[in-house]
């Protein structure tokens, strides 16, 4: 589930901010392209529910990096998180619907922080042994030596 969620974030960040070179995933390496995305998971939380289900928590620090032009930073930054607050509602990927909540941007030393939640529910199928095929013999014998369960 959490793939799908990755995806959808992805497919979301690269409709909002078409120019993107690459969206990274937990960290970035030394060599990044500008401008780029940084999605991380900041904080899980799992609470049970009936019938092998989870109620999942997710929240969410996708990070902005603009280009390197250092005095448009800042309003490409503004941009960007105009864009980003008007799109992230509902994000999806493979025939999966993911809703947004508690949407919060922030800018720091010139990098566009989105946070927000997602929350769905888990369910975990356990596989079940299956019961053997039993062979029955279902003919009877008479005392007499004749065959009682086949017509004669």
């Amino acid at each position: 589930m959490v793939e799908s969620l990755y995806k959808a974030i992805a497919a979301e960040c690269r409709s909002s901010v078409p120019e993107l070179k690459k969206i990274y995933r937990d960290n970035i390496p030394q060599n990044m392209e500008f401008p780029c995305i940084l999605v991380e998971i900041t904080e899980t939380t799992a609470n049970r529910r009936l019938s092998e289900r989870q109620r999942i928590k997710q929240n969410f620090d996708v990070q902005y990096f603009p280009g390197d032009e250092s005095e448009n930073r800042r309003k490409e930054c503004e941009k960007v998180k105009q864009k980003m607050l008007r799109r992230f509602d509902v994000v999806s990927a493979d025939g999966i619907f993911f809703y947004v909540r508690n949407k919060n941007a922030s800018i720091v030393d010139d990098v566009l922080h989105l946070l927000f939640d997602v929350t769905y529910t888990e369910y975990e199928k356990k596989e079940i042994p299956k019961m053997e095929e039993m062979n029955t013999n279902i003919e009877t014998e008479e005392k007499d030596g004749r065959n009682m369960g086949k017509p004669e």
